[in-house]
């Protein structure tokens, strides 16, 4: 078993979630940002690669609004939130392990290193699912059997939903289309990683869009194969 999987993200019109000097998806506008705090809000956690929290060391933690809103539906007031990274390289000092009522989890490999492992410890529940490359699927498995999660959303970054659209582990995904272009051959992008052949390519279908003055925000369903 696994949580229902959905995917969060912004990029420009060419493909770019972030921009040269590494200043994250703050391209986008207010609207955008009330719809993810929308999609947040529907969330029993948020998963997140270390590039993300390194970039844009969020919180995760809900507006008071939201936070009304999520008891009215029987949920924490506050997502859990967790992190992938195959070497553990995320600061113990994140912003996400402050406490707010949500777990903190840490989702690593058997090469971090002890002394890193340790001091993790000490502000997350740290899961070791992988001997090099991070297990996805086995993540899923303890979101959805040990901390009961239903609904899990995903934010990035590029690599991470490489993995997971690699592992077929995405069922929805949302996307805001911004009209910037930013440019960079080495500018992160939606998906990362070694890319896929013609024949594996991911088909999604369209549930729904909405255009507020310029920007785009599209609804899709991940077509299983």
């Amino acid at each position: 078993m696994k949580p229902y999987t959905v995917l969060n993200m912004a990029m420009s019109l060419d493909g770019k979630i972030t921009t040269r000097d590494g200043a994250g998806a703050q391209f986008t506008s207010k609207a955008d940002k009330v719809r993810l705090r929308e999609i947040r809000s529907q969330a029993d956690a948020i998963l997140v690669g270390a590039g993300t929290i390194s970039a844009d060391d969020p919180t995760f933690t809900s507006r008071e609004a939201y936070r009304a809103l999520r008891l009215q539906r029987g949920m924490a007031p506050n997502p859990i939130k967790a992190v992938v990274s195959g070497s553990g390289s995320i600061s113990e000092t994140a912003r996400m392990f402050q406490p707010n009522g949500a777990p903190a989890l840490v989702f690593t490999t058997q090469r971090i290193p002890a002394s890193r492992l340790e001091r993790l410890r000490e502000v997350a529940e740290v899961y070791r699912v992988g001997e090099t490359t991070v297990d996805f699927q086995r993540v899923l498995e303890i979101l959805r059997e040990t901390c009961q999660v239903m609904h899990l959303l995903i934010e990035g970054g590029g690599q991470v939903n490489s993995d997971l659209f690699h592992a077929g582990l995405i069922d929805e995904v949302y996307l805001t289309l911004s009209p910037k272009i930013i440019g960079g051959r080495d500018v992160p992008t939606i998906v990362e990683g070694d890319g896929f052949d013609f024949l594996d390519i991911v088909e999604l279908a369209l549930l729904d869009h909405r255009v507020v003055d310029d920007e785009i925000f599209l609804h899709y369903r991940v077509r299983k194969s």
